[in-house]
């Protein structure tokens, strides 16, 4: 587990004149080295290009360094064509998945289409026939054409948009799209913004091997100074850690060739000054939580999150409501909105000595089924920020050695709804959160009386739930409650 810690500003306008020279300098060499690396990387990967002489000797000679610098830019080259082969086949995997779901909506609009011309052409042999009436010729005019039209024009739509899918599909198919550091937007707009964002950064990896962690960077405990050794000159820096700044001098201190020794830092331009950033490799503590006092459940919704406390026995103890509001705010605003809320969750965890238990959701699956739902549920799953929420809560507990069960998440808001809504008092959220909570300590949901003819025996608990489900279908809360039998005829 990695963890950051972040300096002071460092204003150019402060610093020396030879030393802000040299590290801007510096960023620019770096970063030249950086995209030569990718470009012969990429270049070897998929056009089997190969070079005599090793690309750091390559590097070397051509822009009169050590070896530190080359060595840190292939380092993250080979880290870069590593992730973007990855998006490219995760890409892959969506773009097929589209096509897929095209398809069918295409070929279901098809047989629309022809049940509607089907009629219009009864109609049509109809009046040949002379047997046409008042309300035919107006069901056709008002209600067959207008159906036809819309039809042929959403066909049309969707044709468009698969053949855009295919093409799109094809162009990935070639392999991955070569990089342009400081994005392409930038320089067809803004040359000046796109020069900056190709120079400002330096990410020079650790060395568990000798005293300071890292080559490049010497952190001084005792006085305080950063000795940053340039091309040109050694800088010294006034340096002053605050997050984690524990973490980092402990790093610092431990002995040679010790595992947790390297630190990597990361020099940040942002214009009129810089910071540093060191990157410390931390072990996760040891589970403090036990399954044996109980468990906590969490159902992660648009506008909050419904929490369920239990004991050891399955039974509910506490419930509680936690809102998040990131409608119409910042990214930072909602990012610290998350943290806030994942700290609550984990505290009470770390309090409890409970695990923690959530849903493995895939929400990437379900957007792309839902992608011709109404307006308003599309851009409620693309406003959910499931992923970032799940992500900080994860994170934090393996801080504070939270365990995090994740169960299946199949049925929980319908067993909810069925079961516990009327008996303990609760909304549905809090229902799921709390049979959320029981699955993660190996509870199971019996079958409810009323409910049993819609299920066979010989079925798995599953396959009982399913059934139900497609009985009761969409039923409301207060018809669920009342009968099982009054939900079917809603």
């Amino acid at each position: 587990m990695k963890c950051l810690s972040y300096s002071n500003r460092f204003y150019y306008k402060v610093l020396s004149e030879e030393y802000a020279s040299c590290i801007k300098k510096d960023l620019i060499l770096y970063n030249a080295m950086l995209h030569t690396a990718y470009k012969k990387l990429y270049l070897t990967c998929f056009h089997g290009v190969k070079d005599a002489v090793s690309l750091q000797k390559q590097l070397k000679a051509k822009y009169g360094t050590n070896d530190y610098f080359p060595s840190s830019a292939i380092h993250e080259a080979r880290a870069l064509l590593k992730s973007n082969i990855e998006i490219n086949q995760r890409l892959k995997k969506e773009c097929t998945k589209r096509i897929e779901r095209i398809k069918e909506k295409i070929c279901k609009e098809n047989k629309s289409l022809q049940n509607w011309q089907k009629q219009k052409s009864q109609l049509i042999q109809k009046s040949k026939e002379h047997e046409t009436s008042e309300a035919d010729y107006l069901y056709e005019v008002q209600i067959v054409n207008p159906n036809i039209k819309q039809l042929k024009h959403r066909v049309g739509l969707l044709t468009f948009k698969l053949n855009r899918e295919t093409d799109k599909l094809n162009h990935l198919n070639l392999g991955v799209r070569a990089a342009c550091f400081g994005s392409r937007k930038k320089l067809h707009h803004d040359l000046e913004a796109y020069r900056y964002e190709r120079r400002k950064r330096m990410l020079i990896p650790g060395r568990r091997q000798g005293k300071y962690s890292n080559n490049l960077f010497k952190y001084h405990l005792e006085s305080g100074i950063m000795v940053y050794r340039g091309t040109e000159k050694e800088v010294h820096l006034p340096i002053r850690f605050y997050h984690h700044a524990e973490k980092l001098e402990r790093a610092v201190r431990l002995p040679h060739n010790t595992a947790g020794k390297a630190v990597a830092y990361e020099l940040y331009d942002h214009g009129e000054y810089f910071i540093i950033k060191a990157i410390i490799e931390v072990e996760p503590k040891m589970i403090m939580t036990k399954k044996e006092e109980g468990s906590i459940g969490i159902d992660i919704n648009v506008d909050h999150i419904a929490v369920a406390h239990i004991n050891r026995q399955g039974n509910l103890c506490r419930q509680q409501i936690l809102p998040i509001k990131l409608k119409g705010k910042t990214r930072n605003q909602r990012k610290h909105e998350i943290a806030e809320t994942a700290s609550k969750i984990i505290h009470e965890c770390v309090h409890t000595h409970k695990p923690l238990v959530m849903e493995a959701l895939d929400f990437s699956d379900k957007k792309r089924k839902q992608r011709y739902q109404p307006k308003g549920l599309n851009r409620m799953l693309s406003e959910f920020a499931y992923a970032q929420i799940s992500e900080a809560i994860e994170r934090k507990a393996a801080y504070e050695g939270v365990e995090v069960i994740k169960v299946d998440p199949a049925y929980t808001s319908m067993i909810g709804k069925l079961k516990y809504v009327r008996d303990k008092g609760m909304s549905v959220h809090q229902a799921a959160s709390y049979v959320i909570a029981r699955k993660g300590i190996g509870y199971k949901e019996k079958i409810l009386r009323e409910y049993r003819v819609f299920v066979k025996e010989k079925q798995t608990q599953a396959e009982q739930w399913a059934a139900i489900g497609k009985k009761v279908g969409k039923a409301s809360i207060k018809e669920c409650q009342l009968t099982a039998i009054l939900a079917l005829f809603r």
